[in-house]
């Protein structure tokens, strides 16, 4: 780490450090005003304080005051290890954490539903918030190198490139299918309903031709998700077709397999060969 100066003088030590951030992603938020439903209003019982300092929930068996609505509030899934990365508001690279993924669901005192999971815009794209974190959980032992540079998640791509929620734009019916993907029962009910506006995985950032899905650190101006030219740069997704995409060639292949396999000690041993006699070959048409 410490002989690439680009590291040294552009990431903050917990980007390598942080063996774990806390990462809750979707907030599924219902605000049920129907049948008189009331909810602790936590912000009037704050500005309620007394001569005393006790504030109206202050005594014991009671949540103060309240307001109408009924709030309750879920998430889509955890996760812990290898948090996104992304730029703080130092300009540095940093871990990040979701913030405020909020998904709303509203309903009114007559018992219809007025939205049902809404993503509310913010200047920067959907507000499904991710925010640069310090988690202080650093350790010794820091991130491998593959953990950034191939992995889709730290790069703002979303886990394994976003696969997972793909489609959840649509209701999901999970139930007896033709080979087509046509539904065969006639009668079928939702699963999992629609989040119209959300065409991607929670967990993604940006799309690798730049474009920005949600906000990221918008507390602060240098803040956002790593630059395109940074993620160009530290992307090395898929190296391994740089030789085994030969393999299908047998007469090639015949000229560096040999019985056996090969473990990683010996991989590493053939990719050290490989590219000092690379640099032999450079400095020999260089004279």
């Amino acid at each position: 780490m410490w002989s690439i100066p680009a590291h040294m003088e552009s990431m903050e030590c917990y980007a390598c450090h942080a063996d774990w951030a806390p990462q809750c992603y979707g907030c599924h938020v219902t605000m049920d005003y129907s049948k008189g439903k009331m909810d602790v209003d936590w912000i009037a019982n704050a500005n309620s304080a007394g001569p005393d300092g006790l504030t109206a929930d202050g005594p014991l068996g009671t949540n103060g005051l309240k307001s109408a609505g009924k709030a309750s509030e879920t998430r889509s899934y955890l996760r812990w290890e290898t948090p996104v990365l992304g730029i703080n508001g130092e300009g540095r690279v940093t871990p990040l954490m979701p913030g405020c993924q909020v998904i709303s669901t509203v309903i009114g005192k007559d018992g219809s539903v007025l939205a049902k999971n809404e993503i509310w815009n913010t200047p920067e794209g959907k507000g499904i918030d991710h925010s640069p974190v310090q988690p202080h959980t650093a350790g010794r032992r820091a991130r491998t190198c593959e953990s950034c540079h191939s992995n889709p998640k730290a790069l703002g791509y979303g886990i394994e490139d976003g696969r997972f929620m793909r489609g959840v734009e649509k209701d999901l019916v999970v139930d007896l299918q033709d080979a087509k993907g046509a539904l065969l029962p006639g009668k079928t009910s939702v699963q999992s309903p629609a989040i119209p506006k959300l065409d991607h995985d929670l967990s993604q950032l940006v799309t690798r031709d730049g474009e920005q899905l949600v906000s990221v650190g918008s507390h602060w101006p240098l803040g956002g998700p790593l630059p395109q030219k940074m993620r160009e740069k530290m992307e090395r997704t898929g190296l391994c077709m740089g030789c085994h995409h030969k393999q299908a060639d047998g007469k090639f292949w015949e000229k560096v397999a040999e019985e056996g396999w090969r473990d990683n000690d010996a991989h590493r041993d053939l990719m050290k060969k490989a590219i000092e006699a690379y640099a032999d070959k450079s400095a020999t048409a260089n004279r």
